[in-house]
C-alpha cells in the first residue's frame, strides 16, 4: 500500500515537473505581442506608411497615411462612401477583402476575395463576434479571415466605403479577439494581416 502511495507522489512530481518545464519553454503574452510588433513594424516600412497619432479632423486621409487607433489597429480610409451609416442589429453588409498574411518568413500570404467566383462575405453590423465563432471550423477564406476589426471600420465609415487596415493578432475589441479565425488560432505566435482594400455594401 505504501509503495502504491509512494510511486503514485513520485509520479506526480515527475508529471509536474515536465509541465513546468514545458510552459517554461513556450513564449509569454508579451513576447509573442513583440514578436508581432516586429513585423507590423517591416510592414509599415515596405508599405511607406506614415503613422498619425490622430484621425484625420476633416476625415481625409492621405494614401499612406494610417491612424492607430486605441486598440493597435491600423486604419486608412480610401473613401468614406456615400454617408449612408450602419445600424446596429439591423444593417446587413456584404464585405469583399484583399491582403497579406504575415509571419516570420520573409514571403507574405496573398489572398484576394474580389475574385469574380465567389460570393461576397455577409454579415450583421453589430454581430460580428457571433459570426466568427460560427464559421470557426469553416475552410473557406472569407470566413478564416473575417474579424471584429473588419466591422469595427465601420464606425467611421459607411456604404460603399473603401478603406486599407492592419491588423495585430493580439488585438482586442471589447477584450474580445478583434483579429480572425486564422491569426487567433495559433497561439504559438500572431500574425498580423495587412487587408490593402476593404470594401462595404449595405444590403
Amino acid at each position: 500500500m505504501k509503495k502504491s502511495f509512494y510511486f503514485l507522489v513520485t509520479a506526480g512530481i515527475v508529471l509536474n515537473l515536465i509541465f513546468s518545464i514545458s510552459c517554461n519553454d513556450s513564449k509569454s503574452y508579451e513576447e509573442l505581442k513583440e514578436e508581432e510588433r516586429v513585423i507590423i513594424k517591416r510592414i509599415i516600412a515596405e508599405k511607406g506608411i506614415e503613422v498619425l497619432s490622430e484621425y484625420p479632423v476633416d476625415g481625409v486621409f492621405g494614401e499612406k497615411q494610417f491612424v492607430e487607433l486605441d486598440n493597435g489597429i491600423y486604419l486608412n480610409v480610401v473613401d468614406s462612401g456615400n454617408g449612408n451609416r450602419a445600424v446596429v442589429n439591423s444593417t446587413t453588409i456584404l464585405i469583399r477583402t484583399s491582403g497579406y498574411i504575415y509571419d516570420t518568413t520573409d514571403t507574405p500570404y496573398y489572398f484576394n476575395t474580389f475574385a469574380n467566383t465567389a460570393y461576397p462575405f455577409e454579415f450583421k453590423y453589430g454581430l460580428a463576434y457571433n459570426v466568427v465563432s460560427e464559421h470557426a471550423s469553416y475552410s473557406d477564406s472569407y470566413a478564416l479571415l473575417f474579424g471584429q476589426s473588419l466591422e469595427h471600420a465601420l464606425a467611421y465609415v459607411g456604404d460603399s466605403a473603401i478603406v486599407q487596415m492592419i491588423v495585430p493578432g493580439y488585438s482586442e475589441i471589447n477584450e474580445l479577439p478583434a483579429g480572425s479565425t486564422y491569426q487567433s488560432s495559433n497561439r504559438n505566435q500572431y500574425y498580423p494581416i495587412f487587408y490593402n482594400k476593404i470594401r462595404y455594401i449595405f444590403y
